[in-house]
């Protein structure tokens, strides 16, 4: 059962990737979507619903999700856009986390679990997956879908995969609300230089603060550390 499972989710999303490449071949469906949802003018609720429909459904299939963002930034309030945005995104990325453990992590692990590069790279995630999902995320340039369907296969835990994904679709929902926001209020960013700019920017802030709150964890770390060992074993007296 679970491998008819598996071969259909494959077909589908290969299908669907398909089609969408064919369809956005023609048309823009970015420009498509801003049209239909300005049908709906201030009817927030309905935008929020229908962009996180299409999300959802778009990160399970492997689908690019980008234009759905800029969308918020374009019909929704500027912050309330962002919270909207990585909300709809975390809530999709995890679903599409428990799809792949569910459906694909057993037979991969059968397969592939007894080789030496998979251990070493099981070993790292163990010890590393929180930090490593929330760089690869920030630097928004690794495409979504290889961060969501490659990382539930291998053995990092729930917890670091939800902690690292809520920090790194921060810079990524500043991203593409930004953009939206830009488009919204005509201060449009016509060259890619200055779209790419923008990216870098925010990608780079994020990547600070991340190695920011690494380092402090680390020297914290340290402190504790060094603090037990006082207590086990106290400083000897000069005197």
């Amino acid at each position: 059962m679970v491998r008819f499972f598996r071969i259909t989710i494959v077909i589908i999303i290969l299908l669907f990737l398909g089609g969408f490449f064919m369809i956005s071949a023609e048309y823009d469906l970015q420009s498509e979507l801003i049209q239909f949802l300005e049908k709906l003018e201030t009817a927030y609720i309905w935008i929020v619903l229908i962009i996180f429909g299409l999300t959802l459904f778009s990160t399970l299939a492997g689908l690019p999700v980008l234009y759905l963002g800029v969308a918020l930034g374009v019909f929704i309030p500027y912050l309330p856009a962002v919270g909207i945005a990585w909300f709809i995104s975390l809530i999709s990325v995890m679903t599409t986390f428990y799809m792949v453990k569910s459906v694909f992590s057993r037979n991969i692990k059968e397969r592939y679990g007894s080789k030496k590069m998979m251990k070493k790279i099981n070993k790292r995630i163990k010890k590393y997956g929180l930090w490593t999902v929330a760089l690869s995320r920030s630097i928004y340039i690794i495409p979504t879908n290889i961060i969501n369907f490659s990382f539930p296969l291998s053995r990092i835990t729930l917890r670091q995969y939800f902690n690292g994904t809520m920090m790194g679709l921060i810079p990524e929902s500043f991203i593409n609300v930004t953009t939206g926001y830009l488009l919204k209020n005509q201060i449009i960013l016509l060259t890619a230089p200055q779209k790419d700019l923008v990216s870098i920017l925010i990608s780079t802030a994020a990547l600070a603060v991340i190695a920011l709150v690494i380092v402090i964890l680390y020297y914290r770390k340290r402190k504790v550390k060094k603090a037990r060992i006082n207590d086990i074993i106290p400083p000897l007296n000069e005197d």
